[in-house]
């Protein structure tokens, strides 16, 4: 999958210089976190200096892959003289600066090298070295291959990261991402010891009480769309307040709705701090949607896909179900 020049690039910036940062995009997942894991250990290996540099903590559900808490909040005092000194940084499972927000604003400053690491596929060119690639299913399995040529050395941590990235960005091997390599790559991480049982109770038998209050709001809201076909929730400030939630409680509730028996496509619209909307597109596979989010400026898998826009709510909802209703006019 990963061509033979993308690997030297690596390989060459990995000999070339001594301090890296990490970093994923705002309100990571386990793909994000699990990618991250995964090469700071391998530059661990190799002797380097690390510093691994996020936008949001660590969820609950991901601090065992954290365990010595390396993971750091960003904050431009702390880490501006970190940032400046620093070589190159690797941008892993995100190809849009946006979800970078300050941090990315930094980055894009600096003269440090910028290499973007992901499987979203992207219009135009993000980092100077853009490993981009979408037939993965998820960057997690992009790094597999990429610490395979390299060679690392495999250890607990690495093939815990990896898993987790790949487990959680097929939804546990169940969306229309998951391919025979998805599985492959699976295997040979469970025949090196990984214990599947415990990664899944990790990460889906962790959660908070205020999570599952959380969704239960959410699903009560519940709207059905176009025949049935599409079910669309919200989530607004005052439901995050209200049950002592974060941005953070809110990852994977968008793929709750398309469970629905006869439901195509689901929407969550997530109102944020500063008044925009953030949606998640979801579809079971009939109707493609990262058409739709790239029409918002947005982008993503055709099955699978965000978009990021002004509000009020209200009107952001009413003019995002207007768009849906072309899209199924068209396909039905």
């Amino acid at each position: 999958m990963i061509a033979n020049a993308d690997v030297q690039t690596v390989r060459q910036i990995i000999d070339r210089y001594e301090q890296f940062i990490l970093t994923t995009h705002v309100n990571p997942d386990g793909d994000g976190l699990g990618s991250e894991t995964a090469l700071a250990e391998y530059l661990f290996q190799r002797k380097k200096r690390v510093k691994i540099i996020n936008l949001s903590p660590v969820p609950a559900n991901y601090r065992f892959l954290d365990p010595n808490g390396r993971i750091e909040l960003f904050s431009q005092d702390r880490h501006i003289e970190a940032l400046t000194s620093a070589d190159a940084i690797f941008i892993l499972d995100i190809s849009d600066w946006g979800r970078l927000r300050e941090l990315g604003k930094l980055v894009r400053s600096l003269r440090l090298e910028k290499v973007c690491i992901d499987h979203h596929p992207i219009q135009k060119p993000f980092a100077d070295h853009d490993l981009i690639y979408p037939v993965a299913c998820s960057t997690g399995e992009v790094m597999f291959e990429l610490l395979k040529k390299l060679d690392a050395k495999f250890n607990k941590r690495i093939n815990e990261a990896i898993y987790t990235a790949i487990l959680t960005d097929t939804g546990s091997f169940r969306f229309t991402n998951t391919t025979p390599n998805a599985h492959l790559v699976a295997a040979a991480l469970l025949q090196d010891g990984v214990e599947p049982r415990k990664i899944y109770s990790e990460v889906y038998e962790n959660q908070s009480l205020p999570r599952i209050r959380l969704m239960a709001l959410a699903l009560e809201r519940l709207q059905l769309e176009f025949n049935d076909q599409l079910a669309w929730i919200v989530i607004t400030q005052d439901m995050l307040h209200a049950t002592g939630t974060t941005m953070q409680d809110t990852e994977g509730l968008a793929d709750f709705p398309r469970t629905i028996s006869g439901v195509e496509t689901s929407l969550l619209f997530l109102e944020l701090e500063d008044g925009q909307v953030k949606i998640s597109f979801r579809s079971k596979g009939n109707i493609v949607i990262n058409g739709l989010a790239q029409s918002l400026n947005g982008g993503g898998h055709a099955f699978a896909a965000g978009a990021t826009v002004k509000g009020p709510l209200d009107r952001a909802i009413k003019d995002v179900l207007a768009r849906a209703g072309e899209l199924f006019a068209q396909k039905f």
